[in-house]
């Protein structure tokens, strides 16, 4: 489904791809081969698929809409590497991190050497609205990153605090791509703000994705069965659960939670709850709302590849795998 959803703009993420990979370059070459350890991964580029689409249904993208791109993409990338530190993630996506490959120290260095990249690229697009973007992104990220740690260490139990998170933490990233691919091409205020909600409702959807997949066998994705849960963070379908089962099951479950017991058989048991009273369910309901509305906001442009892309794009985060 990939190869259909790139095809309208396969020409720009190329040239973007050499960009980033060049932005990844340093003239400093004593840390270039930890530099070199992350252009070498082979990432999907789903954010500056989502900005050059999004320019693509305003006009022709442009210069600014790949510089712009390969920002949110350093951006993004420098936030991945702090987060597996947080997390002690050992591996992404089946593949090793860099704390996993050379240690804290080097991983939190690298990722504010990256970031602050992003920061003088962003200086030279010199263009104002486009940095209070950037500046407004970055902060909303770490905004949800230590609301989320809070809610973790407090192990509050919110459908309204877990929507608020994933917004800052993960769709503020995706609206960001979209509405600067429709600033890139100076598409008008009107469709600037349309953009912006559907690259939300698309974050919105990757986050409650990738959600889901805690509750089961991951495979090679890197990220073990109830690790969330054993991190103390309490997703929607948990959540879900935890709000509709009859009270003193729900309290049993609460209790278990408060206890900190990280055992698989403890997790396996949250698990278990979870799926027994439809949070799985329900979350791909919520998945399915946003679907919906994405779809609505997207009938006001016309109809064309692009357009037909980025609806492929709602159900490929919605249905993917991994």
């Amino acid at each position: 489904m990939l190869e259909k959803i790139t095809y309208p703009v396969k020409k720009e993420l190329e040239a973007f791809r050499k960009l980033y990979t060049d932005a990844l370059n340093s003239h400093i070459t004593h840390f270039q081969f930890m530099l070199d350890f992350i252009s070498k991964k082979k990432g999907k580029h789903i954010r500056p698929l989502i900005l050059i689409l999004s320019a693509k249904l305003c006009g022709e993208p442009t210069k600014k809409t790949l510089e712009y791109a390969v920002v949110l993409e350093l951006l993004h990338t420098a936030t991945l590497i702090h987060d597996d530190v947080v997390d002690n993630t050992r591996e992404r996506r089946g593949q090793p991190s860099v704390m996993s490959e050379y240690d804290n120290r080097a991983a939190v260095l690298l990722g504010d050497y990256i970031l602050s990249q992003a920061i003088v690229r962003g200086v030279e697009t010199d263009n104002l609205t486009a940095l209070k973007i950037m500046a407004n992104l970055a902060q909303n990220m770490s905004d949800g990153e230590l609301t989320q740690l809070i809610a973790a260490s407090e192990l509050i139990v919110d459908e309204k605090r877990y929507l608020e998170v994933i917004r800052k933490k993960t769709a503020v990233l995706l609206s960001s791509c979209s509405e600067m691919g429709a600033l890139s091409v100076n598409a008008d205020p009107e469709t600037t703000k349309i953009l912006h909600s559907i690259g939300e409702n698309l974050g919105m959807c990757f986050q409650i994705r990738d959600d889901i997949f805690d509750y089961f066998e991951q495979g090679d994705l890197g990220k073990p069965t109830g690790n969330d849960i054993r991190e103390g963070k309490i997703t929607l379908p948990l959540i879900h659960a935890l709000q509709t089962a009859p009270k003193d099951q729900s309290d049993a479950m609460q209790k278990v939670i408060q206890s900190r017991d990280s055992s698989p058989s403890t997790i396996q048991m949250l698990i278990q709850f979870a799926k027994d009273y439809h949070g799985i369910e329900y979350a791909q309901e919520k998945m399915l709302a946003i679907k919906a509305e994405t779809i609505s906001l997207l009938k006001r442009f016309p109809d064309s590849d692009t357009k037909t892309a980025m609806l492929l794009l709602i159900d490929y985060i919605i249905e993917r795998e991994k």
